[in-house]
């Protein structure tokens, strides 16, 4: 069998899910705030090339009970599946879940270094914890993410009170420094693997979602940036092997996949033989029983026609695009180090909607970088009401120290940056509001993700459209967790549609429904 790198799109090719693995959902951010999941996820069982006997062999010996941990973790997609990673590995060792962090044995804190504002929850997250040590000595503290720089005193200095410092792409140095505390660990448990065999443990997967992680790292070095720093240059995944892990999270229920990236549409530069993210798309397009494949994050200038063109034409591929955009300002953008100009990216939109009918986008915005004039912040105004973007995620600039931007004056006073955050964020409300009012009567496809409500009146059921958008409806008798439904989409706020469920036959998209979101 082979699957080379100039298949078109859509060419056919053979399913490969022989051996199973999966990866838990991830939190997502919605208008700048995040929502951060800390569920444990179940079992646990490495690759038959990995030899996993010891996971449990002498562990009742030293204790009658299981020992226990918990797992926090803030930022990005790509921190979720390093949790579960660390999860994993720790229930390899024989450990169960925590029911809270007071009831732990270990304590791993997963950190996010992309803004100011994530390190110090980070920092204020940790000083709680060793509190919490002080009063339980033989706790174990860990520190993860991208907070960790490689020159680990330097962590230690600005996060003191951790047992263990490990980084984002280290994760077989966890289990080394464990054992220094619990003599019963196999710190050989992953030999000498490369950062993605690391990556391929198997976890029992919750909800009807999941995330797969096709590439890591970034070569880009935006000036603002701490990503290439912290999780080093990019690295692409197997095809092979992401079509075998995107399998068998199908095969135990999984409905949607997102494929996973830093610059996930700069996939296979490194393989040097023509694979692409469009090949990715193909090939798992074609696992039976998968309903929604989503990707991100993509780099403007990364976005090709033929990942346009299968975005269009694969039937499973959701019609969204998360395309960071940054900045609105041709002057600013060459500041950050985007390696486009305003222009190009408006051409890039108009040939997404040309080539997919409804497409939604969404991006990301930074107010408030270094120099940035009034009339510069104007000009990413104008462009939101011109691309007029499903969703923004939108943050004020904070020097990370390390980029090429921290050496700047950062000569935005706070007080500025917030007032322009306030009125970006304004803006978009009121273009989210539009967008679903227009969709108002409209029968819309909802994956049912799961009955979570702020409303405390009415039991609801929370699902997505194709389009990434919120939906909420009325949770009856029957379970709905993975079903696709039909939703008559009745109020709208600018975060989210509420409907009643319609019908129940298969849904049938309405072509062009959402155009221009």
């Amino acid at each position: 069998m082979e699957i080379a790198g100039s298949n078109p799109v859509g060419t056919a090719i053979p399913f490969l899910g022989q051996s199973w693995g999966s990866r838990a959902r991830a939190g997502l951010v919605v208008n700048g705030k995040p929502e951060f999941l800390h569920e444990p996820v179940a079992h646990w069982r490495h690759r038959a090339n990995v030899d996993c006997s010891y996971s449990r062999k002498g562990f009742t010996s030293m204790k009658e009970s299981p020992r226990k941990y918990w797992v926090w973790t803030v930022g990005c997609q790509m921190n979720k599946v390093d949790s579960d990673r660390v999860r994993a590995l720790l229930e390899m060792q024989g450990c169960t879940p925590a029911e809270t962090e007071q009831d732990a044995d270990i304590i791993v804190l997963n950190s996010c270094a992309v803004r100011e504002s994530a390190e110090r929850r980070v920092s204020g997250k940790l000083g709680n914890i060793v509190q919490l040590k002080k009063e339980r000595p033989d706790l174990i503290v860990g520190l993860t993410g991208c907070s960790v720089e490689p020159k680990i005193e330097i962590t230690r200095e600005r996060f003191p009170g951790a047992d263990i410092y490990f980084g984002p792409t280290r994760i077989t140095e966890f289990l080394s420094q464990l054992s220094r505390f619990w003599p019963d660990v196999n710190a050989e448990a992953l030999g000498t693997q490369a950062c993605w065999q690391e990556q391929t443990t198997v976890t029992q997967t919750r909800g009807p979602t999941a995330y797969v992680p096709i590439s890591n790292g970034c070569d880009k070095f935006c000036t603002y940036c701490i990503v290439p720093y912290r999780r080093g240059r990019e690295r692409s995944r197997p095809l092979l092997e992401i079509v075998d892990e995107a399998g068998s999270l199908v095969k135990q229920g999984v409905k949607e996949l997102t494929l996973l990236g830093q610059r996930v549409n700069a996939y296979g530069k490194d393989f040097k033989d023509g694979t692409d993210l469009g090949d990715v798309l193909a090939a798992v397009n074609q696992i039976p029983a998968l309903e929604r494949l989503r990707f991100l994050t993509s780099y403007p200038k990364d976005m090709s026609d033929k990942l346009i063109d299968a975005v269009g034409a694969l039937e499973k591929v959701c019609e969204h695009i998360h395309l960071p955009v940054q900045a609105g300002d041709d002057k600013v953008l060459e500041a950050m180090r985007r390696g486009y100009r305003r222009d190009d990216y408006l051409q890039l939109v108009k040939r997404i909607r040309e080539r997919v009918p409804g497409v939604a986008i969404s991006t990301d915005i930074i107010v408030g970088f270094p120099g940035e004039s009034e009339e510069q912040y104007l000009r990413t105004l104008d462009l939101l009401e011109e691309v007029r973007f499903s969703t923004v995620y939108v943050a004020a600039y904070s020097p990370r120290p390390g980029t090429l931007a921290a050496r700047w004056e950062d000569d935005v006073p706070a007080e500025v940056k917030r007032e322009r955050l306030d009125r970006l964020d304004a803006l978009q409300q009121r273009i989210s509001l539009e967008h679903h009012r227009a969709l108002k009567g409209a029968t819309v496809e909802v994956l049912v993700e799961s009955d979570e409500s702020e409303r405390r009146d009415i039991r609801q059921w929370r699902g997505r459209t194709r389009t990434a958008r919120l939906v909420y409806f009325p949770k009856g008798d029957q379970n709905l967790i993975g079903r696709l439904v039909n939703v008559r989409v009745g109020r709208v706020s600018p975060f989210a549609m509420q409907g009643e469920q319609v019908g129940q036959e298969a849904f049938t998209p309405t072509s062009g429904i959402e155009v221009g979101a």
